[in-house]
């Protein structure tokens, strides 16, 4: 080891105690790093000839006579513990030299490495003096004398070690109270008489006081008075020596804030094998619970109805079904689908959408029964299912009618929904379950195709399974592809049926469209327009019907035509632009076409429709109401409307003129529509005596089979292609 330079800092003064300052041994510390000494006693002082201030400017390489890399290398050793016993011989203060026998070994104090020698004996030529003025002590005194100046070294370094190891016991016990407070969990420790001798900072919050007044207090000084039975019995509850306790549940702590908490303790065992306390954890889990709940509504519960939903169906269906076999009970299912929903939202925004859903599940979950249980399978879905009807099947069939029964008439009451009045009603399919059912998607695909079979009926129908569905089923998937390829390969057709106004110049006709089945032939739109509608394919199929009569329209001068428009195909956004573009294209007089719309587009939202006929009205095309008197009938609004024409449903028509209600509303409807400057048509009229009663009462136009059945084109048009 070199020395440091003399720029090296000096280690502070080292003060020895006074039983080493007063000691016969001549004792001096020497820091390795520099030889500077650091602290001399008395003997050494007397020995040497310097005071203890002069001691302290010196440094070993001022004492020995070698040079300065061996004196370096014996203090390196000295350190290292590779050599304790030197001799040489070194300088006094008067410049006498004296051979020295010397012990040195290393100690630590305050993180620092010194070396402490004593000064065992001196020789001046040839003659040995001892260190220590005996008055001829005999050998047996200086033995002892040398086990007690050992014993004094050895307290000394045991004094050093000992200040060291509770400096260190200090800095642990700091280490382990920051991460206790660092832990956001509470942690308890007791004695076995129930005393808190240590709590982190996570406690005291959940108890509300300072850790200082919670150590050193009993169970019951803390927790005494809350009635919380977990809390009471997490703390008070008695615990085996060997047991661990878990628990979960929502606690009150004594500041009267609720906490979901997860709760551990256990007992703290000494090496002996006795109880030394036990240690409680708690964790606060309320944000965990809360988000478990949260995700858990997320994967089976719809947000928007708060109904479950179809995952969670699913397994409260299974469930269900085990019950009931093992119980040999019958249950049903039934399925309620918003008839037109996909209309309510484009008429009169997602928002009323969204809010008549909501009042559709609050319906369905006040009105079933207790036991029963309702979902929303999808957008316009709703499944109930209903249980316990009992073990006999033909009394299980009609209480679960009844019940549906009962349903269906509360989901089709009047809603008022965001300031509008609306009137749902609902197609609904059912099965019945015997116990023997074990399939959950089996039963639910049985009841989705009752209710496809009850929206094929109407709007408002009911259906229930049986096994013929199946067939209808096919049959409907290949009506579906009939129409695709129709679309693809030209298969449609449009017939004409005349319509007879006798004041009226020109031919006027109703263009209708067919369906030519490679199989089934001919096929009226009766038989596949709600396929159509439902799988959108309406709104293509209507864009060829208006352009075929515009075809027709711009070859024939002469000609007047009415064409059916679909909800779908009218509420498209480019609608008028689509006929601005067939009026450019084609060269015929706007007013030779008339489209007919149901009276629900027209008035279910008034703004919208307003908006959208006015721009048509624009064009010079005719408007008119089909089917008039099926639906809203509001005649209110018929004043403010863009029309031209009503045509009366043939529904009406039929009962004119021996039924006094029809004749009575068809004459009403006249009246009106002559009020309001329309032009009247009669649709199905079959009989003279309905014609005659119908030109009696004012009724300009006319049309049904008694003058003609629906015609193929080139049965009035030969020359059209």
């Amino acid at each position: 080891m070199l020395f440091a330079s003399p720029l090296h800092a000096r280690p502070r003064p080292f003060a020895f105690p006074p039983a080493i300052d007063e000691s016969p041994m001549a004792m001096f510390v020497v820091d390795p790093s520099t030889g500077s000494f650091l602290a001399s006693n008395r003997a050494a002082q007397a020995l040497y000839g310097w005071s203890r201030e002069e001691f302290q400017a010196l440094s070993v390489s001022d004492l020995n006579q070698m040079q300065q890399s061996k004196v370096a290398d014996d203090l390196d050793q000295a350190v290292q513990l590779q050599r304790n016993y030197f001799e040489f011989s070194q300088r006094l203060k008067d410049g006498e030299l004296r051979e020295i026998s010397m012990f040195s070994w290393p100690i630590t104090e305050q993180g620092e490495t010194v070396l402490m020698s004593v000064v065992l004996e001196s020789r001046d030529a040839g003659r040995t003096y001892a260190i220590i003025d005996f008055n001829r002590m005999n050998l047996a005194f200086i033995f002892v004398l040398g086990i007690l100046v050992a014993t004094v070294l050895l307290l000394i370094f045991i004094t050093f070690r000992r200040r060291r190891l509770v400096r260190e016991l200090g800095r642990q016990h700091l280490l382990l109270r920051v991460m206790m407070d660092a832990i956001p969990d509470q942690i308890y420790f007791r004695r076995p008489d129930r005393q808190i001798v240590a709590c982190n900072q996570a406690a005291a919050e959940f108890l509300g006081m300072p850790v200082e007044m919670i150590v050193g207090k009993s169970d019951r000084e803390l927790f005494g008075q809350s009635e919380d039975s977990l809390l009471r019995q997490q703390v008070f509850g008695a615990i085996d020596e060997r047991d661990h306790q878990v628990v979960q549940g929502e606690v009150t702590s004594p500041t009267g804030k609720k906490h979901t908490l997860e709760m551990f303790r256990a007992p703290v065992i000494d090496p002996s094998g006795k109880p030394f306390g036990t240690v409680s954890i708690w964790r606060d889990i309320t944000d965990r619970r809360r988000n478990e709940e949260r995700i858990e509504a997320l994967a089976f519960y719809d947000p928007l109805t708060k109904l479950a939903n179809r995952a969670r169906a699913q397994e409260v269906l299974l469930d269900l079904l085990a019950a009931h076999r093992h119980a040999k009970q019958h249950m049903a299912l039934a399925i309620f689908d918003l008839d037109n929903f996909a209309a309510v939202n484009s008429i009169f925004g997602h928002n009323i959408g969204d809010a008549l859903l909501r009042a559709t599940g609050r319906r369905l979950s006040n009105t079933i029964e207790a036991g029963s249980f309702a979902a929303r399978l999808s957008s316009d879905e709703f499944l109930v299912l209903l249980t316990e009807l009992g073990d006999d099947r033909t009394t299980a069939l009609q209480t679960a009618q009844e019940r549906i029964d009962r349903l269906h008439e509360k989901l089709s009451q009047k809603a008022f929904v965001n300031s509008h009045h609306i009137t749902p009603s609902t197609c609904v399919g059912a099965v019945l379950v015997g116990p023997d059912a074990e399939s959950a998607n089996d039963e639910l695909r049985r009841a989705d195709l009752a209710m496809h079979n009850a929206k094929a009926k109407g709007r408002g129908s009911v259906s229930w399974f049986h096994d013929d569905m199946v067939d209808q089923l096919v049959s409907r998937f290949d009506l579906e592809t009939a129409l695709e390829r129709a679309l693809q390969t030209n298969g449609f057709s449009i017939y004409l049926q005349p319509i007879i106004n006798r004041n009226a110049s020109g031919r006027h006709f109703e263009a209708l469209l067919r369906l030519d089945h490679p199989e089934r032939g001919v096929i009226s739109p009766g038989d596949f327009i709600d396929v159509a509608e439902s799988t959108g394919l309406i709104v293509p199929i209507g864009a060829w019907v208006l352009e075929e009569a515009c075809k027709m329209l711009s070859e024939y001068p002469d000609l007047h035509l009415s064409v059916n428009v679909s909800v779908q195909q009218f509420l498209q956004e480019d609608f008028v632009d689509q006929l601005t573009a067939l009026l450019e294209r084609y060269d015929f007089a706007p007013n030779h076409l008339t489209l007919e719309m149901t009276e629900s587009l027209m008035i279910a939202n008034f703004e919208i429709t307003l908006s959208q006929l006015m721009a048509i009205r624009d064009l010079k095309i005719r408007l008119s109401i089909d089917d008039f008197g099926t639906g809203y009938s509001a005649l209110l609004y018929l004043k403010q409307l863009p029309l031209d024409e009503l045509k009366i449903d043939q529904s009406f028509i039929s009962g004119v003129p021996h039924d006094s209600n029809d004749t009575s509303l068809v004459e009403l409807i006249i009246t009106t529509a002559h009020h309001l400057g329309l032009v009247i048509v009669a649709e199905g009229v079959e009989t003279p005596e309905q014609e005659e009663w119908l030109r009696r009462h004012g009724c300009e136009s006319l049309q049904g089979f008694l003058f003609s059945r629906p015609q193929p084109i080139k049965h009035y048009l030969p020359s059209f292609h």
